[in-house]
């Protein structure tokens, strides 16, 4: 029995949906800097970067997770691919 894909529709809805959640975590320090880095600069009237603001640096984090969720692509992309082996071998 398979771990992620048990029926064929679990390609649509498990695998799309867990590849997007491993690539927003990779990218997610960069979301959160450009985001919140708005918001700062509409709120203070300052440009933000690296040197005077928070979210200026937060992108930097993507050093550690974009290694992570590429890691975890490739476990996940693994564990798929026998997944599949098995559900169409029967």
């Amino acid at each position: 029995m398979g771990i992620i894909i048990k029926r064929k529709k679990h390609y649509v809805t498990r695998v799309l949906l867990w590849f997007l959640v491993i690539i927003f975590f990779g990218f997610s320090p960069l979301i959160a800097g450009l985001i919140g880095g708005s918001l700062t600069e509409l709120s203070t009237g300052q440009p933000c970067h690296e040197g005077n603001c928070f979210w200026g640096a937060l992108p930097w984090y993507m050093f550690f997770t974009l290694p992570v969720s590429l890691l975890f692509l490739l476990i996940f992309g693994i564990i798929v691919l026998v997944d599949s082996i098995k559900l169409y071998s029967k």
